[in-house]
């Protein structure tokens, strides 16, 4: 089994390098102030972690940034806690291909709406968040420390593993950015 993953997550990065070939974005470092919009991309959330990104899109919609977010649940259904929340949409592994590449609209509209910051909020290592990462037109990408970083910016998470975290260094360094 974990062969044919192997397989098909190497050929989900040889379909991601390609497309990232033809990606054409123009990286712009954006503090809170100079952003007009944001994108919050996020994985398997429990419920502080899902706390706490609802806090963040609090905040940003306090900053008067226009928010959009999604998130990635590692099951077969999204759970019903999750459902009919405004402002944030989820997919699962019902709406990725067999090499682990989205395939809903949703997530071709999140991909091609041109951020002016993109938050990856995913802490664990997913293939499907960093594919959609990676493809968005944000101009400006901040998330943790991973193998596959695509981000502008990345925060180093190693000393406190959880979105709190995360997002409290996020906002100290988007307020130290200077434009």
């Amino acid at each position: 089994m974990s062969t044919i993953r192997n397989i098909k997550c190497k050929i989900g990065r040889y379909n991601l390098r390609k497309q990232l070939k033809n990606l054409k974005r123009q990286v712009k470092t954006h503090n809170f102030n100079t952003a007009k919009s944001a994108g919050i991309l996020f994985s398997s959330p429990d419920d502080d972690s899902f706390r706490a990104i609802k806090d963040f899109l609090t905040f940003l919609s306090e900053k008067e940034l226009k928010v959009y977010a999604l998130g990635y649940v590692p099951s077969k259904k999204i759970p019903q806690q999750f459902l009919m929340r405004k402002g944030i949409n989820f997919y699962c592994k019902t709406d990725l291909n067999w090499y682990y590449k989205p395939k809903n609209e949703i997530i071709d509209q999140f991909v091609n709406r041109e951020f002016d910051i993109l938050f990856d909020l995913s802490l664990k290592d997913y293939f499907t968040v960093n594919y959609t990462g990676s493809l968005s037109k944000a101009s400006f990408k901040i998330g943790v420390q991973k193998e596959n970083a695509y981000q502008d910016l990345v925060i180093d998470v190693n000393k406190n593993k959880s979105v709190d975290f995360l997002i409290e260094q996020i906002k100290h360094y988007l307020n130290i950015l200077n434009n």
